[in-house]
């Protein structure tokens, strides 16, 4: 059996060395698609086949702070702000980005029925329907500047954009939950 080391002395395991982030550049850091379709980058002379991106602030500033670890987890860097980068390569980050982000986009509420404290929509995301719940609406409603996004059970986020531009009667059914 293992013995568990039991210490108060953490210095030992984080170090201000071991927090340290390392900012990622245009100057010092290019995506690259791989033939199999992977995002890879070469970073500070470095070239890894595989990398992963990931949104600090996802909600807040989905443009800023995104991580990119390799696939073991090992954080390679951070970038700032993707618009840093040019256009080619920003394309390359938001491509990867929206495959791990999925958010569709609801463009109508067609119903909402409440039972037992789960919320049941019933929704149009461009010319399709999609049914969905949510538990506990007060927690999984999130105001975004000018819209919402909504959390179902399962984790997937659904977002309406512009909460003033929304269709009237869909808005109607959606206010008594919002205020």
């Amino acid at each position: 059996m293992n013995e568990v080391k039991n210490s108060d002395n953490y210095s030992e395991i984080i170090s201000p060395d071991s927090l340290k982030t390392d900012y990622v550049t245009a100057e010092n850091c290019r995506f690259f698609e791989t033939p199999s379709g992977f995002l890879g980058a070469e970073i500070n002379g470095n070239t890894y086949r595989r990398v992963i991106l990931s949104r600090a602030l996802p909600l807040t500033m989905p443009d800023k702070y995104i991580c990119i670890t390799d696939v073991e987890k090992n954080e390679l860097g951070i970038i700032e702000d993707i618009s840093y980068f040019t256009e080619e390569q920003q394309k390359l980050i938001n491509g990867e980005l929206s495959q791990r982000y999925f958010c569709p986009v609801i463009t109508e509420i067609l119903s909402i029925k409440e039972k037992f404290g789960n919320f049941y929509f019933d929704v149009k995301i461009g010319n399709y329907k999609k049914n969905f719940t949510v538990k506990n609406l007060n927690k999984n409603i999130r105001y975004h500047g000018e819209g919402f996004d909504l959390i179902d059970v399962d984790g997937s986020r659904y977002r309406i954009l512009d909460f003033d531009k929304f269709p009237s009667k869909s808005r109607r059914k959606l206010e008594p939950y919002i205020y």
